[in-house]
């Protein structure tokens, strides 16, 4: 046990609550610190010098006038919107929840865009690029030694994409 472990426990081991580990711990330690022992035993006078002075005498009514004035400056403390607060916090907390709840599904239902609307977010698009063979050699980037060699057979345009009409997929409930 460290000075700093025998502080905690001092007031343990002068009251005999310690178990027979911590306490066998504790007077190895007194053994080796000389500042520990001291400070045990200025610590068992001032207990033993409290122990000895007589106990106040006080009126029989003195805990219920002590309870009615602290009961009286908590009140005076209090303010009238705590009060009320106080009174109505689960319907105040109810009120918060449901506003909360209101304002976030407005949010939600604000921010969601339906397709084909003006305020919709743009779309990349795929552009389809002719093949080599329609253009000229010069414009395609092609070399003419390369040009008057056989042409390569065109190929289909498979990258072009078509949009989805969505909104004549769109189905009401109620028809």
């Amino acid at each position: 046990m460290d000075c700093y472990s025998f502080d905690k426990v001092i007031s343990d081991y002068i009251e005999s609550n310690l178990s027979a580990k911590q306490k066998q711990e504790a007077n190895e330690h007194l053994a080796q610190c000389p500042a520990c022992s001291e400070k045990l035993g200025d610590m068992a006078q001032l207990l033993d010098a409290l122990r000895t002075l007589p106990k106040p005498v006080t009126r029989p009514d003195f805990e219920s006038r002590l309870m009615a004035r602290i009961e009286r400056q908590k009140q005076q403390k209090e303010s009238p919107f705590i009060h009320v607060f106080h009174e109505y916090s689960r319907v105040i907390s109810v009120a918060a929840a449901v506003l909360l709840f209101v304002a976030t599904s407005l949010f939600v239902y604000t921010s969601v865009v339906l397709p084909g609307s003006p305020a919709s977010f743009p779309s990349a698009s795929i552009r389809s690029v002719e093949p080599a063979a329609a253009l000229p050699a010069a414009a395609a980037g092609v070399r003419p030694e390369q040009a008057s060699g056989t042409a390569e057979k065109a190929l289909p345009d498979t990258n072009r994409v078509k949009n989805p009409d969505y909104n004549s997929r769109i189905m009401m409930v109620n028809e």
